[in-house]
């Protein structure tokens, strides 16, 4: 498990306004005139500075990195509103009532597909364990859901065959890669983080080839929902898809039923990510829906 200290990365999220506005909304609806607000991860400190500026009191920003505080500290005395943010460079896995008050709003920014690479639920699980969070609480984002489909796509770069987790229009297109669905997307796993949080994943499930082709590919995709009912999918630097490798392809036919299987312990990366595909049957008749 590894914290964020990336500031190339942070600034790129800054300056990526389709998420960081839908933040900024979530932010101003959550936010009510003299809360208490947590930011976990602040980064650039840009959603401490919005916090503030929704009408919290008090804002405490959390942060790992000694560079980054140091540098949004700067952001939140410059914006005017230093007054009211306080800086505590320390792993927000550690946060407790000894550092701060129990807030009403909690921010955690840790999001990345499926939440494999990122703390977000380690950290939601110390919080609450510690009691400094609970039902009451309110948590931006509120839950991340996560589907899966069987894909058809090309590996081919620099003229040769990279079978490497491939992440979809990461930041730009540098290479023109086929990618055709095999299966539909669905839903296989959601986390409601002001619910019961469990860090393993296992995904057991069947999907139904709806297009011919070769399985070459698992594409996992997650999408973020906020309290008020408003959505945030992939973004230039925000939860990118990500194509797994299958080896060996499997060749199917319309109609045929998959077994998929997928299992992790969220925030350790893709040194826990264990996955397959098989085929189970070839449908007969008329699919009930």
């Amino acid at each position: 498990m590894r914290m964020w200290s990336d500031v190339e990365y942070v600034y790129r999220c800054l300056a990526d306004g389709e998420r960081t506005n839908a933040f900024r909304d979530a932010i101003e609806m959550a936010v009510k005139p003299g809360d208490v607000v947590l930011d976990l991860g602040s980064g650039s400190g840009i959603m401490a500075v919005l916090a503030a500026r929704a009408g919290a009191a008090q804002v405490f920003a959390i942060e790992g990195g000694k560079y980054l505080g140091q540098a949004s500290r700067q952001v939140f005395d410059d914006s005017g509103y230093g007054s009211k943010i306080t800086s505590i460079c320390i792993d927000a896995r550690k946060v407790d009532a000894s550092c701060v008050p129990k807030p009403d709003v909690v921010i955690c920014e840790m999001i990345t597909t499926g939440l494999i690479g990122e703390m977000q639920v380690p950290v939601m699980k110390a919080l609450r364990a510690s009691g400094l969070i609970d039902d009451r609480t309110h948590i931006v984002p509120a839950a991340i859901s996560t589907s899966i489909a069987l894909v058809q796509t090309d590996f081919q770069m620099f003229g040769l065959d990279f079978r490497f987790p491939r992440f979809v229009d990461y930041f730009s297109k540098s290479f023109e890669q086929d990618l055709t669905p095999l299966s539909p997307a669905e839903c296989v796993h959601k986390v409601n983080f002001s619910g019961e949080l469990i860090d393993i994943v296992n995904i057991d499930t069947t999907t139904h080839i709806t297009n011919s082709g070769r399985v070459n590919g698992l594409l996992l995709s997650s999408t973020t929902s906020f309290h008020g009912g408003s959505t945030l999918g992939k973004t230039i630097s925000y939860c990118q898809p990500v194509i797994l490798p299958l080896r060996p392809e499997i060749c199917a036919s319309r109609d045929e039923t998959m077994r998929v299987r997928v299992g992790y312990r969220m925030g350790w990366g893709f040194d826990s990510l264990k996955y397959a595909v098989r085929q189970v049957s070839r449908q007969k008749g008329p699919r009930r829906s």
